[in-house]
C-alpha cells in the first residue's frame, strides 16, 4: 500500500501545475490542483503540500498558494477577472519578500491595460503605471508613477511598417535616458 501511494504522489510531479495550458485546464474542467514534493530522509519517503492551486472556467489561476516543507504559507497570489477575461485585480503576499500588495488593472475597449495601480497592505497607492497603445494596437509608452504621482521612469517603444518592435528607451524622472535596445531585421 505504501509504494502504491509513494508511486502516485511521485507521478504528480511529471503533471505539474506550470506544466498545464490554460487550453488543458479549461478543456478538462480542472477547478483546482494540488502538488505534493518529495523529500527521502534517511531512506524514508516524506511528502509535504507544495502548491494549492485554484482555477476559473477558462483556466485562468484565480489562487495560488506555495508552501514551506513545515506547512507555512509562502506566497499567496489572488486574482479576479472582467467579463472580457483581463485580469482586474491581483493580489500578492510573499513572506519573505515581506510583501504584500494589491495591483488594481483598467483596460480601454480594446482590451489593452491601460493602467495599473499597485497598493500596500493598508490600500495606500505605492505605485501607479499608465500605458499608451499607437493607431496599431502596439503600446507606445509605459510611464511610472510614485503614490504621490510623481514620475520616476518612463519607456517609449518604436515599430517599423510591419509591426515589428524597432527601439524601446527608458529615461528617468529628469528624462535622462537610464537603458535601451534597438531590433534590426532581415526579411526574405
Amino acid at each position: 500500500m505504501n509504494r502504491i501511494l509513494i508511486l502516485a504522489i511521485s507521478l504528480i510531479p511529471i503533471l505539474s501545475l506550470s506544466g498545464q495550458s490554460k487550453k488543458e485546464l479549461k478543456e478538462n474542467k480542472i477547478k483546482s490542483a494540488t502538488e505534493w514534493n518529495i523529500k527521502y530522509e534517511n531512506g524514508k519517503a516524506v511528502t509535504y503540500k507544495a502548491v494549492y492551486e485554484e482555477f476559473d472556467k477558462y483556466g485562468h489561476s484565480t489562487l495560488k498558494i506555495e508552501y514551506d516543507p513545515g506547512g507555512v504559507v509562502l506566497t499567496k497570489m489572488t486574482s479576479k477577472y472582467d467579463s472580457y477575461k483581463n485580469k482586474v485585480v491581483e493580489t500578492e503576499y510573499d513572506a519573505l519578500k515581506k510583501k504584500d500588495v494589491k495591483r488594481v488593472s483598467r483596460y480601454n475597449a480594446f482590451n489593452d491595460k491601460t493602467e495599473e495601480s499597485e497598493y500596500n497592505s493598508s490600500g495606500v497607492l505605492q505605485k501607479k503605471t499608465t500605458f499608451t497603445y499607437n493607431a496599431a494596437g502596439d503600446k507606445s509608452s509605459e510611464i511610472i508613477y510614485d503614490g504621490s504621482g510623481a514620475l520616476l521612469k518612463k519607456t517609449t517603444y518604436t515599430y517599423n511598417t510591419k509591426k515589428m518592435k524597432t527601439g524601446r528607451q527608458t529615461v528617468d524622472k529628469n528624462n535622462i535616458p537610464e537603458s535601451g535596445k534597438k531590433w534590426e531585421y532581415e526579411y526574405y
